[in-house]
């Protein structure tokens, strides 16, 4: 605990020696948009669950012959398996565009095989047993698919020269490699070789182990020994300068590699300096950066946002949140990944609210406090969303930045502030160190588990609200205060999507009078609900939520304050309870106005002052039963009084 204390305070120190920041209100959004690959071409069938079922992914070694000026890809990759029950054919998925030439297993070309619907079927001589580790070679070419969306292998120039590069998430990687497409195996470990011309570079996961000149090119070794998703493999090639930075960490010293384009080198030079305390804080609050061994780099590309490639994020510039957000992903998306499209929310939710929690750690309270302001405008902008994608046949639902970036960002922090700091750091650590999902996949449910589990809380009932079902909470606060500093406030809510009756919620209110203030968190869990205490002072303002944790709106809040003097002690209200009538004796000749309010602060009957007597007859023979409460102004001081209609 001294450790990480100490560390942070580190951090927070250092970050001063850069310029203080405010969020950019519309990163999220503007990322959001151009991650979402919107053309639905892109999903030709997706990702089928039941292709490579019957085999577990070992090694890939890729080896590919790529020039920038060409869209055009050549190569060979080579599978090392393990077979799940007896299997007798195995399959990858390929598009059809591109051509298989041949297939070699233990070294011999292989006849009976089909190329179509984008799959490949290989029959096998002879079955391979349950757990037997095998392999299989395909050597294949083609143009891949160019203009599917922001495409998963584009061709294009930079200042006029070449470059090409890939971005296969969700479903692009057939684009451009036969591969399982799977978010239920990872590879264990690659090699990844690419030739091309000798004026280019090339990015990549992993360490680059060599760059071999011939001929006229250059072969390019990288090695990634971690486990990694299929859609986060990838390659970028073009003329790239490069530098590294170096991030002092709690395990040593990690490189932060830099492949940017030759005209943006002085641009990337003064910004990436400025992830280095980003680094270190993620890695003293969730766990050791996941690739120690290995390294962290970004690739330039033209593309108009960020993809968190393992070890090697491709950017199209070096800002300061899209830097702080992928960086997030090596932690929530890469060493952790959802097990699904429909949990995107484990990838992007997460990194979005570590981009946010850089703000709070190291930069000013008045940013971080922007930044979850207008991320709540964001998601209160529509009244519908779940946080769980509900259909992932949608690029652009997957990526939905109001909902799988903010909605589920600003979930984590009312998380946060509903068990705690401590509670919550806790569970994101034990999280992304589970053995059972680190460098694995992870769903919505697991989280929740380990929530529960550093809380002490059953955490369904918030999951079903914020993740799977709709909507957000709008609240009407009423409080009435008396002489002693004591009051009463009652909470009321409506929901902005039927799927939720009630958002069980801590609903923080500040009391203010003048410099003075207090801020009380009500435990609301039911509609209407009243609320009594006792302060240091007898406020006159009420401010909901002040700090803005919640994803919610407050549609109104009103205070009385209940002054009695002595020209009013003798005011008298009876009958109380009543039922059709109400008589007021004792009015002075101050008396301004009275007014009646229902229990969540409406105004619902007034009489003026002008129209008031000594003695007073109130008809409220409309009114249903229940509690109310009745408020007579004068020039001087506010009688209160709460009474009821039975």
């Amino acid at each position: 605990m001294k450790k990480i204390i100490f560390t942070l305070f580190l951090l927070c120190s250092f970050s001063y020696l850069f310029a203080q920041r405010m969020p950019d209100k519309n990163f999220t959004k503007t990322m959001a948009q151009q991650e979402a690959k919107s053309h639905e071409k892109l999903l030709h069938g997706g990702s089928n669950p039941k292709i490579g079922a019957n085999y577990n992914l070992i090694y890939h070694r890729l080896n590919w012959f790529v020039n920038p000026a060409v869209n055009y890809i050549k190569g060979s990759v080579l599978s090392r398996f393990k077979a799940v029950g007896a299997m007798s054919s195995i399959q990858f998925e390929l598009n059809d565009v591109l051509t298989v030439d041949s297939i070699k297993y233990h070294n011999v070309k292989l006849t009976n095989f089909t190329h179509a619907s984008n799959l490949i079927t290989i029959t096998l001589p002879a079955a391979i047993p349950n757990n037997q580790t095998d392999s299989i070679m395909v050597y294949y070419q083609g143009a891949p698919p160019q203009g599917i969306g922001f495409g998963s292998f584009i061709q294009d120039s930079h200042s006029g020269t070449p470059i090409i590069w890939t971005l296969s998430e969700p479903y692009g990687a057939p684009d451009w490699w036969p591969c399982k497409n799977s978010l239920s195996d990872k590879i264990d470990s690659m090699d990844v070789y690419v030739t091309t011309p000798s004026a280019n570079r090339v990015g990549s996961n992993g360490v680059l182990l060599s760059e071999t000149v011939a001929g006229a090119n250059k072969i390019y070794h990288w090695k990634h020994k971690y486990p990694i998703a299929t859609y986060l493999i990838a390659i970028a090639v073009t003329n790239y300068a490069v530098y590294s930075n170096y991030a002092p960490l709690h395990s040593g010293i990690l490189q932060i590699l830099n492949y940017v384009f030759p005209e943006n080198l002085a641009d990337a030079q003064a910004n990436t300096p400025n992830l280095i305390p980003v680094m270190q804080l993620y890695d003293s609050l969730f766990s050791d950066y996941p690739y120690m061994n290995e390294k962290y780099g970004h690739a330039q590309f033209n593309w108009g946002g960020g993809m968190e490639h393992q070890t090697m994020t491709f950017l199209i510039n070096f800002g300061y949140d899209l830097m702080a957000h992928e960086l997030a992903h090596q932690w929530f998306g890469d060493k952790v990944t959802c097990k699904s499209w429909h949990d995107i929310w484990i990838n992007e939710s997460f990194a979005t609210y570590l981009t946010g929690l850089t703000y709070k750690f190291l930069q000013s309270p008045a940013a971080w406090l922007t930044w979850k302001q207008s991320t709540t405008s964001n998601i209160i902008s529509q009244t519908d969303g779940s946080v769980y994608c509900d259909d992932t046949t949608s690029v652009n639902r997957i990526f939905d930045g109001r909902l799988s970036y903010d909605k589920g960002g600003m979930v984590l922090n009312m998380l946060r502030f509903k068990i705690g700091d401590s509670a919550f750091f806790s569970c994101m650590k034990s999280f992304i160190t589970d053995a059972q999902l680190a460098y694995g996949f992870a769903g919505t449910s697991n989280f929740q588990d380990h929530a529960q589990a550093a809380s002490g809380l059953n955490l369904t009932e918030f999951f079903n609200d914020w993740i799977y079902n709709q909507g957000y909470p709008s609240y009407t606060l009423y409080c009435i205060t008396y002489p002693d500093s004591t009051f009463n406030m009652t909470i009321s809510q409506t929901q902005s999507h039927p799927s939720v009756s009630f958002f069980k919620l801590p609903v923080p209110i500040k009391f203010s009078l003048g410099t003075k203030d207090t801020t009380i968190v009500f435990d609301n869990v039911s509609n209407y609900e009243v609320f009594q205490g006792k302060l240091k002072f007898i406020p006159n303002t009420i401010t909901f939520d002040p700090e803005s944790e919640l994803i919610a709106q407050c549609l109104s809040n009103s205070i009385i304050v209940s002054v009695d003097g002595s020209s009013e002690s003798a005011i008298k209200i009876s009958p109380n309870p009543f039922t059709n009538t109400i008589f007021i004796e004792n009015l002075e000749n101050t008396s301004k106005n009275i007014q009646l309010y229902d229990i969540s602060g409406h105004l619902i009957r007034e009489i003026n002052g002008n129209m008031l007597s000594k003695n007073v007859t109130l008809d409220v023979s409309d009114l249903n039963k229940g509690v109310y409460i009745i408020k007579i102004i004068t020039s001087n001081n506010n009688f209160v009084r709460k009474i009821v209609k039975t």
